[in-house]
């Protein structure tokens, strides 16, 4: 039994949210923020506690993983994040993961930073520090003989440092973030070079509002797909949240290794916040069981006015709407009930007088907007007229043109016609000239010659 519950720990802590390097003990820090867009983001990317955040927000969460498994792995996060200032979003967690025996203790500092490139263009830098330390927690190890294999995994105090950017639109964000690309193992004073953990994550989010009527009126959606690149795995998931402004939100999401998930998240106050979620595991997963997370948050009043994504009008169940009291009205005084009656008709004079004005403000704008129709109903007329004389008086130069170059082209065709007869008249004479003079020369000769 001990030597069965022992391989099923460890097949949970190889496929789990931290990985073992090889048998020192040694993991990688990736809290199981997956399933939603309402708190403790910027587990997702370091840039997020400022990226399309409005107030910062103390929130703790309990995350239990495929409750079907006995001693089934458990996070639990105490954390405050947001934004800080303008152009700066921080974020502090303490965290604790418990995997059947294995425990993680640390912590997460987080800060962001943003570059206002246009009135719809930011560029964010941020940066995830997180401290833990891990091992074998002797209060949950239940056995009647020691196990060496479980001696052998040491305890090791980690430090690892997650950069990421992200570059946001109008609607739309695109950024990356190196997860675990920088894990130093204090305890043996080196940096962990083979981690299956170090890898790349890109993402695509998009941030809009819905123009509807009623209950979905200027309502928030907002959509996240994010792919993470590690050493022979690849990671896709997408989230999509829907947050009415009556302080009630839903979400949906897929991954491919954990699974579908949704939930459902409600203010409870102007301040105080539930959110629950629900991932149902699939594929080689699916026989452990369904996994839940529960989270409890206080929103802290945003007292800045801040120029980037400002706050959102959002109800709650108990919001109290204030209500202007009336004045008791006195039964003792004749006088005063009669003031109080005369200023009743006085107001309903006052505003059957204001109807008056209003109707005769109406009728007087419809007046002026019929006349100025008519008159530029006028002006079209006019200008059609003019169009059509202007068209009729091209079209009859046109032709006036094309009769001219007809006369012309007539004028010249007879100049050259008797040009070229009085040429051919002048060669003819001058033939006949030249035949003439032969005969009398060859007269002459003939003459010369008797």
């Amino acid at each position: 039994m001990k030597t069965y519950l022992l391989a099923i720990v460890v097949f949970i802590c190889s496929i789990q949210i931290f990985y073992s390097q090889e048998d020192d003990g040694v993991v990688s820090l990736a809290l199981p923020i997956r399933n939603s867009l309402a708190f403790n983001q910027y587990a997702i990317n370091p840039t997020f506690s400022f990226v399309r955040q409005q107030n910062a927000a103390l929130s703790i969460s309990n995350k239990r993983e495929w409750v079907q498994f006995e001693n089934a792995p458990q996070t639990y996060l105490l954390s405050y994040a947001g934004r800080f200032k303008e152009n700066i979003g921080v974020g502090v967690g303490v965290f604790q993961q418990n995997y059947g025996v294995l425990t993680t203790f640390g912590g997460l500092l987080n800060f962001a930073y943003n570059a206002r490139l246009d009135t719809d263009s930011n560029l964010s830098f941020g940066v995830n520090i997180g401290a833990y330390k891990s091992g074998v927690n002797d209060g949950n190890v239940v056995t009647n003989n020691s196990d060496p294999s479980l001696e052998e995994i040491p305890s090791n105090f980690l430090v690892t440092i997650n950069p990421g950017i992200n570059y946001g639109t109008g609607f739309f964000d695109f950024g990356v973030s190196l997860n675990n690309y920088f894990l130093y193992n204090s305890s043996a004073s080196e940096i962990i070079q083979e981690n299956p953990k170090k890898g790349i994550q890109g993402h695509i989010m998009y941030t809009g509002y819905v123009e509807s009527y009623g209950f979905l009126d200027e309502s928030k959606f907002s959509g996240l797909i994010k792919s993470e690149f590690t050493k022979g795995k690849t990671i896709f998931s997408g989230i999509a949240m829907l947050t009415v402004p009556m302080g009630v939100w839903a979400h949906v999401g897929y991954n491919n290794l954990y699974g579908v998930s949704g939930g459902l998240g409600l203010n409870i106050s102007k301040q105080f916040s539930i959110e629950y979620s629900f991932e149902k595991a699939i594929g080689n997963l699916s026989d452990f069981g369904p996994s839940h997370e529960i989270t409890l948050a206080y929103k802290f009043k945003n007292r800045e006015k801040y120029d980037y994504s400002s706050e959102d009008r959002v109800s709650s169940l108990f919001t109290k709407k204030r209500r202007k009291k009336r004045p008791k009205a006195s039964n003792t005084s004749k006088e005063a009930q009669a003031t109080a009656q005369a200023n009743r008709e006085l107001a309903e004079q006052r505003r059957a007088e204001a109807r008056l004005a209003t109707q005769e403000r109406v009728k007087a704008r419809a007046e002026a907007r019929k006349k100025l129709i008519a008159a530029n109903k006028a002006k079209a007329e006019e200008r059609r007229k003019f169009l059509a004389e202007n068209r009729n008086k091209s079209e009859a130069e046109k032709e006036a043109d094309r009769l001219a170059k007809l006369e012309a082209d007539r004028l010249a065709k007879e100049e050259a016609d008797r040009i070229a007869a009085q040429n051919e008249a002048d060669r003819l004479a001058q033939q006949e000239a030249d035949r003439l003079a032969k005969l009398e020369a060859d007269r002459l000769a003939k003459e010369e010659a008797d």
